[in-house]
């Protein structure tokens, strides 16, 4: 049995307690968070688990082999930093810290200490999501020329809707962007196998000043009664961005949590010289497929006709929808296959997101944030070699 420590018991950590909870040979050993409250029904849910204020005390833990982290943005570097160094494989939710500089150090320390490193981005983790990717690299489509589409949501459109999300000092100098567009710019370049080299973005707050909750506010918490106080928003909740690949692929996508009645929305679209592949999450167990001189085709995600590289991310029968969750253990499983040193087959679909993955993200994020500023085309930052 591994056994692991999850840091952070909001929503998202609460996925990471109860995916790990259904794998076999993974034993959740401890949650971490400083809110007690959300700690109260983490122990009450599972009685018998160690459950504490105090992160380091996993981290103390020999037994403890890899730690998840699933804290607030502002505390991912120091958490990351302190659970390397502590010897645990680790996977981190994005972004990986508040700076590419600082996500650089975080590459490196874990490179330096031989450790295994990933981050949570699950989406591309959905069985046809990986079928797409495996087809655009046997260059069924032909060349990528176009990658478009969007991820859309609604949970801020009200100036009542709060989160930590939209104060700098916690989340950084951008919120939907780094938020849900990093999962949009994963998917992009996975499933279009070349990376994004250049953007022009167009970002904007169309909710300038909210109403801030006086207590704590868990995201997607819905409304809150109780006083509230007036705040300024300095973080975007939209922006549209134009995107150059490196294999000369052009590329669109809106981002937006402002979006009334879309709740998550995420639609990716890549054409090639032959065909077009699409997905979109709300419809998640099906790829489309277009031609220009014959009809269209739907694949529902089936372990018999799927590639043989993707069938093992097909855990039902189709015809039985794999969800979100799925889509969650199907990286965790990956992420520990590498833990325990299992041997990769040839041909196999790609490793999971790791360290450089989450870097290359922050890079990617602030490109757009320097092309707002600038009103120009910026390159995305990569050292070379």
């Amino acid at each position: 049995m591994l056994k692991v420590g999850v840091v952070g018991a909001g929503y998202i950590g609460l996925v990471h307690v109860e995916t790990l909870m259904r794998m076999p040979g993974i034993e959740v050993a401890g949650v971490a968070d400083t809110n007690e409250a959300q700690l109260a029904p983490v122990a009450a849910t599972h009685p018998g688990l160690l459950v504490t204020s105090d992160y380091r005390k996993l981290l103390k833990d020999p037994d403890i082999a890899a730690i998840h982290n699933c804290t607030p943005n502002n505390v991912h570097f120091a958490v990351n930093q302190a659970a390397l160094k502590a010897g645990k494989h680790l996977l981190s939710e994005k972004p990986l810290a508040l700076t590419s500089d600082q996500a650089k150090k975080l590459l490196d320390l874990a490179e330096a200490r031989g450790l295994k490193h990933a981050v949570h981005f699950c989406y591309r983790y959905y069985p046809t999501v990986q079928e797409i990717a495996a087809r655009v690299r046997r260059g069924e489509i032909g060349p990528v020329r176009e990658v478009l589409g969007h991820y859309l949501q609604d949970w801020l459109m009200h100036d009542t809707d709060y989160s930590w999300r939209l104060d700098p000092k916690v989340s950084g100098r951008s919120n939907t962007v780094a938020d849900i567009g990093s999962h949009w710019f994963d998917l992009a370049q996975f499933l279009s196998a070349s990376p994004i080299v250049e953007v022009m973005a167009d970002l904007n707050t169309f909710v300038p000043r909210r109403r801030r909750p006086r207590g704590a506010v868990l995201t997607f918490a819905g409304k809150r009664k109780g006083r509230t106080e007036g705040v300024d928003v300095k973080v975007e909740d939209y922006a549209s961005i134009l995107l150059h690949f490196e294999n000369g692929a052009r590329g669109a996508t809106t981002v937006s949590q402002v979006c009334a009645g879309r709740k998550c929305t995420i639609d990716v679209q890549v054409y090639g010289a032959k065909a077009a592949l699409a997905w979109n999450h709300e419809r998640p167990e099906l790829l489309w497929q277009g031609e220009r001189d014959r009809a269209c085709e739907v694949l529902r995600e089936n372990p018999l006709l799927q590639s043989p590289s993707t069938r093992r991310f097909a855990r039902l029968p189709s015809g039985h929808p794999m969800g979100y969750f799925d889509a969650v253990m199907n990286l965790f499983s990956e992420f520990y296959a590498q833990v325990r040193g299992d041997r990769r087959p040839r041909g196999q679909a790609p490793a999971p997101p790791d360290f450089s993955v989450g870097l290359d993200q922050m890079r990617i994020v602030e490109a757009v944030l320097q092309s707002h500023r600038t009103k120009r085309w910026v390159k995305v930052k990569r050292p070379r070699g």
